[in-house]
């Protein structure tokens, strides 16, 4: 009889309670999707890293973390589609930020990076990390490297134009 890691009687939580952990879940990233839209991109990404943070952390309570789902109605390869969906376009639209104080800035980019190398490395205990059910490390931190360049070339070519006058 195989017990996953870390699973005890005070761990379990019942059906009830995950499909609300995961409509609160929808929600937030339904939230971050609606700010990117909005041009409010620097707390879109404080929402997406606040849900993302409460995933990986509750990540065998939610039952992400199993061979088998608690849910049987619930179906993880979903779940995982629509957080890294999320991630995606949230950094497709970096650039759409309607005010200044809107934008992600090479700080946020090198946090948002660190975090997300801290989530792979706590998901890829269960596997969880860059396969079809899971998260898209790899791909987001791509998408941050690319922003980041952007970004400093953007703020190069800013101090140039400063210079030159």
């Amino acid at each position: 009889d195989h017990q996953p890691k870390g699973d005890s009687s005070s761990n379990r939580v019942t059906v009830s309670q995950l499909h609300t952990r995961f409509a609160s879940i929808q929600g937030e990233l339904k939230r971050v999707l609606d700010g990117i839209n909005e041009g409010k991109i620097l707390s879109s990404f404080d929402i997406l890293s606040k849900v993302t943070d409460a995933v990986v952390v509750s990540c065998e309570a939610l039952g992400l973390a199993s061979e088998v789902p608690v849910v049987e109605t619930f179906h993880r390869d979903n779940f995982w589609r629509a957080l890294n969906q999320c991630w995606l376009v949230a950094l497709q639209n970096v650039s759409a930020a309607r005010a200044d104080e809107d934008r992600l800035r090479e700080e946020h980019i090198l946090h948002l990076k660190e975090s997300v190398v801290q989530w792979g490395n706590k998901l890829d205990q269960y596997g969880l990390v860059d396969y079809e059910m899971g998260f898209r490390e790899s791909d987001i931190i791509d998408s941050l490297d690319t922003i980041l360049r952007s970004v400093r070339a953007a703020e190069a070519a800013a101090a140039e134009a400063i210079l030159d006058k």
